[in-house]
């Protein structure tokens, strides 16, 4: 019987690999991929892409290893077969971005797109997708084909635990949280025992990352645990210190652990049995309890409204993340790896967030917001403790405001709350990384990409250039028969810019240049990116024309990074001192009226 056992599982691993599937062995075994011939009528390209899916790196954190670091993976026997996509991390469901891949806490695989061209020493991608840290996984919208065709580098995307899976934390050492990182980190371990296998050069490894995939790879870069597994970094519409994407406080961490414990039947004394307990319980019942948009978890910790849309954010674990990011950065005091950086943000990334406020408004074909409508809801968009802090809000209105129209009933709000908000999230803190990053010696572009795309990802035209807008052209999905994603010209020649400039980054660090030696060509002379530097401030404008400007909107990230923290240290200030002097009023009185007693 144990033979016949053996028999059934090497067959398993086989699946359908036949005598012409590419087959590489990496440190847990041999996996078998398929053969994709790229074409395509727009490029003169035509290329043998091979094409390896479901590589798990890490054994499935299931069980015992539910909000454990995650295990390397351990050898197979046989040929596995990688021909398809492993399954996405479990996660809730959102109607604006659905996920229609299979999901499980088995999820751990990469996926790795190596184009033939006869070298065995190629710049590698690691890409790590967005969605909050909730959503998302390596495989959907992410075929990485065109990309390694046409930029002559090998692609990896990866899966990472998400939502409680991933960053669940009791504040203590039984969940110390960032599980979603420590899978990053073993992935990107993965890619330096592995990629020469697949002609790989691990000296010249590029993470790169979009929303959460960005806030995701600064962490990786300002993290002790990652030095030597990457040398390049491109965030965007993403850093790590984008407001409500991280949580110091380890007594809020505690209120939603034994939040959502309650929620599933685990409601415990300690946070050794309610993490035990919840090693226990169904994923899709975790995943439900901790869907932020169903409002139970709101309900049940008395936070209601207040819970931020990501209730399991980062945390300091002592491990992957040694202190808050914003003091990392601010302070300078990440490790100093002489990093290179690509950063940056799109035009109107803030339109999502009017979409997110007004989903009525998804079949129009503009959008527009009365005064009134303004008024009742930009406290709220502005995150964390500024929401409460009226010398904030009223600031805010006195930059971002209109005001030669502000006294007419019929002024359009719209673009006023769209672009405080892309400023907050997005633009303001790529520039505060830009700048630290280069005075910390590290090689930096900067980028804001302008180009509004014929067709948007969300079907709304009125969105813009919002965020998550430049993975088509970064993906090229012109290129990518399965998507049916077809531009009209001048997209097609953004995206081949696009694509030209990530992976010559990838191969040299500089977007300009896809050989370390050679020289910019005259065409290449009209577009050059010229480095972000103190004082400068250079950037490219992702457009059909790719200018290059200077000053990405200064005037407003002065005033997010450096004149909003100031009026909160005085607002602070003021509030306790006109605190004590409540006091000092109030102990007066009592001892006057003591004394008048006494009298």
């Amino acid at each position: 019987m144990a033979s016949v056992g053996i028999v059934v599982f090497v067959a398993t691993l086989l699946g359908c690999v036949v005598a012409d599937d590419p087959i590489v062995e990496v440190k847990s075994g041999k996996v078998a991929g398929r053969v994709v011939e790229f074409a395509h009528e727009d490029v003169e390209v035509k290329r043998t892409v091979h094409v390896f899916q479901g590589v798990p790196y890490a054994e499935p954190p299931l069980g015992d290893l539910r909000f454990r670091a995650p295990k390397p993976k351990a050898p197979w026997e046989g040929v596995r077969d990688a021909k398809e996509l492993g399954k996405a991390c479990v996660q809730p469901y959102e109607p604006l971005f659905p996920m229609d891949e299979p999901q499980s806490e088995d999820c751990l695989f990469l996926n790795i797109y190596v184009p033939q061209i006869g070298s065995d020493k190629l710049a590698v991608m690691v890409w790590i997708h967005g969605g909050a840290l909730i959503l998302g996984s390596g495989g959907q919208n992410y075929d990485g084909t065109p990309l390694a065709a046409l930029g002559d580098v090998i692609l990896v995307a990866i899966n990472y635990r998400l939502g409680p899976f991933g960053f669940l934390s009791t504040g203590d050492e039984h969940s110390s949280g960032n599980y979603g990182f420590l899978d990053q980190v073993l992935a990107l371990q993965w890619v330096q025992d592995n990629i020469a296998a697949f002609g790989g050069d691990a000296t010249k490894v590029t993470i790169f990352g979009e929303s959460a995939g960005g806030i995701s790879s600064e962490y990786l870069a300002l993290s002790p645990l990652t030095d030597g597994l990457f040398h390049r970094a491109i965030l965007q519409s993403g850093t790590a210190s984008l407001p409500g994407f991280f949580s110091d406080d380890v007594a809020w961490q505690k209120m939603l652990a034994h939040g959502l414990g309650k929620l599933v039947g685990c409601e415990k004394e300690t946070s050794e049995e309610l993490v035990d307990c919840l090693r226990t319980v169904p994923a899709e019942d975790l995943c439900d309890a901790s869907n932020s948009n169903n409002g139970k978890l709101g309900n049940v910790t008395g936070l209601g409204a207040e819970l931020e849309s990501i209730p399991f954010p980062p945390v300091i674990d002592g491990n992957v993340v040694s202190a808050a990011p914003a003091d990392l950065i601010r302070d300078g005091t990440f490790p100093k790896r002489g990093l290179d950086f690509m950063i940056g943000a799109l035009a109107d990334e803030g339109r999502l967030f009017l979409l997110l406020l007004m989903p009525e408004k998804a079949n129009d074909t503009e959008v527009s917001m009365n005064k009134t409508f303004y008024e009742a809801v930009y406290p709220a968009f502005l995150g964390g403790e500024r929401k409460s802090n009226q010398a904030v809000a009223d600031a805010v209105k006195l930059m971002y405001v209109n005001w030669a129209d502000a006294d007419s009933e019929d002024a359009d709000y719209a673009e006023t709350l769209s672009q405080t908000q892309g400023d907050i999230y997005f633009v303001c803190p790529a520039d505060n990384s830009a700048r630290v990053h280069s005075q910390a010696g590290s090689n930096v572009y900067l980028y804001q990409m302008t180009h509004v795309p014929a067709n948007s990802i969300l079907r709304m035209k009125w969105l813009k250039a919002t965020h998550a807008e430049d993975l088509p052209f970064v993906f090229g999905w012109h290129f990518d028969s399965a998507l049916n994603w077809t531009m009209p010209e001048d997209d097609v020649t953004v995206t081949l810019k696009v694509m030209k400039y990530w992976t010559n980054f990838a191969k040299t660090g500089n977007p300009n240049l896809s050989d370390g030696d050679a020289e910019l060509t005259e065409d290449e002379k009209q577009t050059e990116w010229p480095l972000f530097k103190v004082p400068g401030l250079a950037y490219k404008d992702l457009s059909l024309k790719m200018e290059t400007k200077r000053a990405l909107k200064a005037k407003e990230c002065a005033f997010w990074n450096d004149f909003i923290p100031k009026l909160m240290k005085h607002t602070d200030a003021t509030q306790v001192c006109s605190t004590a002097d409540d006091e000092e009023k109030a102990k007066y009185k009592e001892e006057e009226a003591k004394i008048h007693n006494e009298l």
